[in-house]
């Protein structure tokens, strides 16, 4: 008898498991929903960012699916590991890009259980020897441990008013 009313007791606790429900919306996709998502996720895009500054193009790579996405903040797209290559090879010649994460907070969608981060960085590049500081938030999703796509979005951090300089 005591197993029976155990057995029950399992079983009756298991169906009123509380659900998840999450918060938020994507308008192209009105089922999901977020909750908060696994440090892990924005660790592995902070050494992502450490392999940047180093300019590790191996390690980048490595941390990149195959497929990776990118949707830059002027509406440029790269389409793999190749063109991602070849652009950042660029861009590192070029404007010697230094990121420094100041937030971040991962995300997990509901149902699908896509692992997603947003990211704000402060990057400071060299255009034609002077000095460019932008934000940049990062939006982006991580599949299998790799980084699967991202999109950027970036402002001028402008120079703080006359009044405030000293």
């Amino acid at each position: 008898m005591k197993k029976l009313i155990l057995i029950f007791a399992v079983i009756f606790s298991a169906c009123n498991a509380p659900v998840v429900e999450g918060v938020g919306f994507f308008a192209p996709m009105p089922e999901e929903k977020f909750i908060a998502g696994s440090d892990d996720i924005t660790n592995l895009w902070s050494e992502y960012i450490d392999a940047h500054n180093e300019r590790d193009m191996e390690k980048i790579m490595s941390m990149n699916s195959d497929s990776i996405f990118i949707q830059g903040p002027d509406g440029n797209r790269i389409f793999g590991k190749e063109q991602h290559e070849q652009a950042l090879s660029a861009w590192f010649e070029a404007e010697s890009p230094k990121w420094d994460i100041y937030w971040a907070m991962p995300y997990k969608s509901i149902p699908s259980g896509a692992d997603w981060f947003i990211v704000g960085h402060r990057v400071e590049t060299n255009v034609d020897g002077e000095k460019v500081v932008k934000n940049a938030m990062i939006d982006g999703e991580v599949k299998d441990g790799k980084i699967y796509r991202f999109f950027v979005y970036e402002a001028l951090v402008p120079e703080p008013p006359a009044e405030e300089v000293e």
